[in-house]
């Protein structure tokens, strides 16, 4: 890992603080990040046996998709367990949280010092990670008001991930609505796991497409699948990317996505990755 040095500029919302650290690095560097999601087993605590051997550290960053544990939350014992895996509190682990790892929300901030959803930025790079957990899959009141305002401080900045659970970006899209239930682990609907109906595309995708327009590659990562797909993409009209990457605890052809962020040229490409190549 290639020595940082981070200054912590503080965000303010209704008491949650979220630390966006500025990073220097040395320009010829290319950057790796691996998302990873849905490695639970019905046996709590235990994942995936191959995502649980994988050298998390040989990674940049690491972003976790959801549903790491059954139960992630349910008590300290799954999440130390979890931290040994994934070492939660790091601030380059960052994990958006899945209808698993609720509800003991109080207790995830307590291993990662991060309230649900929260800002990191570094090498022109911001990522949002959301909760779309808190109000039924909408991105609504507080956690809305500081999406926007992240977005409307964006300054030198080329590329914004946001990190989302539910593929919220699917519900009331014109082509990508009737695939939900070929798509999603968890289908359309209202049931505990469904992928609830919600205000992705009428409130918070003109917002994204604000960033394009100024010149910000937008990019949203979805965590809920693996069950009947592994991998997932879709470029909307506007030029937003629509990703999902998700694997099935056991199962052969689990893969993860290994993005490469180029520091010198500024663009960032990713591939699906077999857990077993990782």
């Amino acid at each position: 890992m290639i020595k940082s040095y981070f200054k912590l500029i503080p965000f303010f919302l209704l008491g949650f603080i979220s630390c966006t650290p500025e990073v220097i690095e040395d320009p010829n560097t290319i950057k790796q990040y691996l998302h990873l999601s849905h490695t639970k087993t019905e046996v709590n605590p235990k994942m995936d046996s191959t995502a649980e051997t994988i050298d998390y550290a040989q990674f940049d960053m690491l972003w976790l998709g959801g549903d790491l544990a059954v139960f992630t939350s349910r008590d300290d014992s799954t999440m130390a367990y979890a931290d040994s895996i994934f070492d939660l509190g790091n601030e380059r682990t960052l994990w958006t949280l899945g209808n698993h790892d609720y509800p003991h929300v109080d207790r995830i901030e307590q291993f990662t010092n991060r309230p649900p959803y929260y800002a990191y930025s570094a090498d022109k790079m911001t990522v949002v990670v959301l909760d779309t957990q808190e109000d039924r899959a909408n991105i609504a009141g507080a956690q809305k008001d500081f999406l926007f305002e992240i977005i409307d401080s964006l300054e030198s900045t080329t590329h914004l991930i946001l990190l989302h659970h539910k593929l919220v970006w699917m519900q009331d899209h014109p082509e990508l609505e009737s695939q939900i239930n070929n798509i999603s682990n968890g289908e359309a609907g209202n049931c505990g796991w469904c992928l609830f109906p919600n205000n992705f595309n009428s409130v918070i995708y003109p917002k994204l497409v604000e960033a394009k327009e100024k010149g910000i590659e937008v990019i949203c990562i979805g965590g809920d699948i693996g069950k009947r797909v592994n991998e997932f993409e879709y470029l909307t009209d506007e030029g937003i990317h629509f990703l999902a990457s998700g694997i099935e605890a056991e199962q052969v052809g689990n893969q993860a996505l290994l993005f490469s962020h180029n520091i010198t040229t500024e663009q960032i490409t990713w591939e699906y990755k077999s857990l077993t190549d990782l």
